[in-house]
């Protein structure tokens, strides 16, 4: 089941970690391995995310999760369908 995203423009991180039911933690580390997860960062250090941030850590979120991916495999098949 695809959760709904409100229509809005940014996402500060607990509102992705609430609609994606990922850890805030995870969603970090996230950034790291995946660079299709590109956050802009206000002068403080917060993330805003956009919509199609939160698209992808769906996708992330079910290659792993969901289809028992590793890392590498969910980057491979992130790179096939981009």
């Amino acid at each position: 089941m695809t959760p709904e995203i409100p229509d809005k423009v940014f996402f500060k991180i607990g509102e992705v970690s609430r609609i994606t039911s990922v850890p805030e933690h995870t969603l970090r580390y996230w950034e790291d391995e995946f660079g299709q997860i590109r956050p802009e960062k206000t002068k403080s250090g917060q993330r805003l995310y956009r919509r199609r941030d939160i698209e992808t850590i769906l996708q992330i979120k079910d290659l792993l999760w969901e289809r028992e991916f590793k890392i590498a495999g969910a980057k491979k098949q992130l790179r096939r369908s981009a």
